[in-house]
């Protein structure tokens, strides 16, 4: 071929090129090519539970379990029932303070206990229906160094369907856990967890997820999901559960009433 000829096809191609980078451009202009919507927070719920201001297991809850007759009672019931005020801590605007008031209303009734946790919605999204996790975990303590000791002994997950809750708005929700069963003279420290779900449902029906949305790695690539898994928000309820003749060895409830 002559080297015309090569020049021509050199001009051709070079044409045909430049022709394909405008159309490319014109559909999609560089301001618009890789644009990422604001991710939502991840923390749309806000849980709270007692065991949060004090989560040493001397400030916890005390209750103490009688194998001979299978009973549990809980120690200081009327302190620990009474109402906290959460205002301080929940305000979404200082300037228009909110009077948040939470009862943790801890009853035992067989061999369950339940509590209620406070949960708002920061969302920015009415919430119509979500699952909120419940999860329990019980280990040993030592009596003598307060100590946690032992491997620990998680109890399956359940969740807990919480509806109809408006964006800002906020309410109690109530959790119930298996009591564990102690030898005479052991202490256990159980722990109730309640984390916030990856989902919820909008009152139109449209479900958000929220996995994977809560931060990106350098350079814009967005994390794996389970990234966020330990992020989401949760709060847990502690009680040292002890048997009959277990040492003394913790101390009366010390929450704030109002």
């Amino acid at each position: 071929m002559h080297s015309k000829t090569w020049v021509w096809v050199g001009l051709g191609v070079v044409l045909i090129l430049a022709v394909a980078n405008l159309a490319i451009l014109a559909a999609f202009p560089p301001e618009q090519r890789h644009v990422q919507e604001p991710l939502r927070r991840v923390d749309w719920i806000l849980p709270f539970g007692p065991g949060f201001e004090h989560p040493d297991p001397c400030e916890s809850p005390v209750v103490v379990y009688d194998g001979t007759n299978k009973t549990w009672q809980l120690q200081s019931a009327t302190a620990w029932n009474q109402t906290l005020s959460l205002g301080e801590r929940y305000n979404l605007d200082p300037a228009h303070p909110e009077d948040i008031r939470y009862t943790p209303d801890i009853a035992i009734e067989g061999g369950t206990v339940s509590l209620n946790f406070f949960i708002r919605n920061l969302a920015g999204e009415d919430c119509a229906r979500a699952d909120l996790a419940v999860t329990t975990g019980i280990e040993r303590l030592n009596a003598t160094t307060g100590s946690l000791e032992g491997d620990i002994l998680s109890g399956a997950a359940t969740t807990l369907p919480t509806e109809d809750l408006a964006a800002g708005e906020w309410c109690e929700v109530r959790v119930t856990a298996d009591l564990p069963q102690p030898d005479p003279e052991e202490i256990l420290y159980l722990t109730i967890g309640l984390t916030a779900p990856y989902t919820f449902t909008t009152p139109n029906g449209t479900p958000i997820d929220f996995r994977g949305t809560g931060s990106v790695a350098s350079g814009g690539d967005t994390l794996d999901p389970d990234y966020n898994r330990a992020r989401l928000p949760r709060a847990s309820a502690t009680f040292v559960v002890a048997g009959k003749d277990a040492p003394e060895s913790v101390l009366l409830p010390t929450l704030r009433a109002v």
